[in-house]
């Protein structure tokens, strides 16, 4: 991320998706480089293998939101694997 007015440890970025019809917005941390990590919640065992949308947002110190990024979308699978 960056921004031309604000400095990046000042950015607010979150990232949103929904599983299940429950949305659900995660509040990212910088993490140096322009870089910023976040963790999905607890998420259910879907019945069958699911890829969820995940979408980006980041706001600047003045509130002026981005335009949410292309998704990038994380697969559920039905069962666990060891490890």
């Amino acid at each position: 991320m960056a921004d031309d007015r604000t400095p990046v440890s000042a950015l607010r970025v979150s990232f949103r998706y929904t599983v299940e019809e429950r949305a659900t917005e995660v509040t990212m941390s910088p993490a140096g480089g322009g870089l910023f990590r976040g963790v999905l919640a607890d998420l259910p065992r879907p019945a069958e293998t699911t890829r969820i949308p995940v979408h980006v947002v980041a706001a600047d110190e003045a509130g002026n939101l981005s335009p949410e990024s292309a998704p990038v979308y994380v697969t559920l699978y039905p069962f666990c694997t060891p490890g």
